[in-house]
C-alpha cells in the first residue's frame, strides 16, 4: 500500500486589354522576401502532403510525430510534423529575432532550415465561410545555435505532484476503489460520472491508466459522436504524449500499432483533423496539469 490512492475571371473583352495592361504596370513588383516566403510556404505544404500521404498509405510513423508533439504542445499538429521532418530531435525552436534577443546566434555552418506555418489574416470565402491565410516562418532549434552546448536540465517530477496535476486535469472526478473488473487499473463509470482507479498501484501505473481514461473523457466531451472503438487510438496517443512530456516510462505503449490507423483515409481532410484532435486534447490536459503543478 502507498499514499497515492487519495489523490482553398472571366477573360476580359479585347477592347479592355489596354486597361488590363495598365493595371499590370501599376501593380507593385513583389519584393524578394515575398517571393521567398511564397516558395517556402509551398514547400511546407508539399512536405505536409507527403507526410499525410504516407499516413494514408499506412507507412507513416505515429511515434515520430507524437514524440515531437509531446515536446511542442503549443505548436499545431502540422507544425510538429514540419519540425520533426527536418529536426526530429528538436526541443526548443525560435525565429532569428527571438534567438538574437537572447544573445544567441544561429550557427553559420547550419544548413537545415525549419519552416513552420503561422496564421495570417482571416478572409471570407464566396460561400460565406471564414478562411485562414498562413505564412511561412523560418525557425531554428537550439541545436542549430551557439547555445547548442548548454546543458538542458532533466526535470524529475515528484510522484505525488505529478498525480496531483493529472487529477486536476481531469474533466470528471477521480475516485479510488478497492477492485475493478477485468483486472483494469482505471475505468470511466458513466453511472458515477467519474474515473475509478484501483487502489494499491504505484505512481507510473496510476499515471498511465488514469491519463488514458482522462483523455477518453476529454475527447468524448469535445467530439460529437466520439467512440472508444473507432476513436480510442486518439486517447492512447494523448496518454503516451503526457507520459513522454512528464518523464513517465512509456515503454509499455505499442505506438507502432497506430501507424496503420489512417490507412485509406483522405490525406488532406481526415488525417489532419484526427491529428488536431489529439494535439488539442493533449494541449488542454497539459495546460491544466502545468497550472496545477505550478509550472506556469
Amino acid at each position: 500500500m502507498n499514499n497515492f490512492d487519495d489523490l482553398f475571371e472571366q477573360q476580359p473583352q479585347a477592347e479592355a486589354a489596354p486597361q488590363k495592361q495598365e493595371s499590370q504596370k501599376e501593380r507593385p513588383k513583389r519584393q524578394w522576401w515575398q517571393i521567398r516566403e511564397e516558395k517556402q510556404r509551398k514547400e511546407a505544404y508539399a512536405t505536409l502532403d507527403r507526410i499525410f500521404g504516407e499516413f494514408s498509405e499506412g507507412t507513416g510513423s505515429m511515434e515520430a510525430y507524437l514524440d515531437v508533439q509531446s515536446r511542442f504542445p503549443f505548436h499545431s499538429a502540422r507544425n510538429a510534423l514540419l519540425i520533426g521532418d527536418k529536426c526530429p530531435d528538436a526541443v526548443r525552436v525560435g525565429g532569428y529575432k527571438e534567438w538574437h534577443a537572447q544573445g544567441i546566434e544561429i550557427l553559420e555552418d547550419e544548413k537545415r532550415l525549419l519552416i513552420i506555418l503561422e496564421p495570417g489574416k482571416a478572409y471570407r470565402r464566396e460561400d460565406g465561410s471564414v478562411g485562414q491565410n498562413f505564412y511561412a516562418k523560418e525557425v531554428y532549434d537550439i541545436s542549430q545555435t551557439t547555445a547548442r552546448d548548454q546543458v538542458q536540465p532533466q526535470v524529475r517530477y515528484d510522484d505525488r505532484l505529478l498525480l496531483k496535476g493529472l487529477i486536476a486535469s481531469s474533466p470528471v472526478p477521480i475516485r479510488a476503489v478497492e477492485e475493478l473488473p477485468q483486472g483494469r487499473g482505471a475505468m470511466f463509470s458513466a453511472e458515477q460520472n467519474a474515473i475509478l482507479v484501483k487502489k494499491g498501484m504505484d505512481a507510473p501505473d496510476i499515471f498511465r491508466c488514469v491519463s488514458l481514461e482522462v483523455a477518453n473523457v476529454q475527447l468524448a466531451q469535445s467530439m460529437d459522436g466520439y467512440s472508444r472503438e473507432t476513436d480510442g487510438y486518439k486517447a492512447y496517443a494523448v496518454s503516451y504524449m503526457l507520459c513522454k512530456r512528464y518523464g513517465v516510462d512509456a515503454k509499455e505503449y505499442e505506438i507502432s500499432k497506430l501507424d496503420g490507423v489512417f490507412q485509406g483515409q483522405v490525406p488532406r481532410e481526415d488525417i489532419p483533423a484526427a491529428l488536431t484532435d489529439m494535439r488539442d486534447t493533449f494541449k488542454s490536459l497539459n495546460g491544466r496539469m502545468a497550472r496545477a503543478m505550478g509550472l506556469t
